[in-house]
């Protein structure tokens, strides 16, 4: 599944126009292919950080309900 369209990912790109001093520039890199990779890598970790969120959220509300929901880990 693609998060983000090659349009969106050179747009993004080019808003990066700040050199930080440690910056690591690289040459000859797909963006495309290095966003996507990014993404891949990200995503498992972003969604089971907002799954436990969510549990948290839950279990102040109903602990029950929680307890099932942290069963549907993603």
């Amino acid at each position: 599944m693609k998060y983000l369209t090659e349009e969106t990912i050179k747009q993004i790109f080019f808003y990066c126009d700040v050199h930080e001093p440690d910056a690591l520039i690289a040459d000859e890199v797909d963006i495309v292919q290095f966003s996507n990779k990014l993404l891949a890598y990200a995503h498992p970790h972003l969604a089971k950080a907002e799954h436990e969120r969510c549990v948290a959220i839950v279990a102040e509300l109903n602990p029950e309900v929680a307890k099932a929901l942290e069963r549907q880990r993603p």
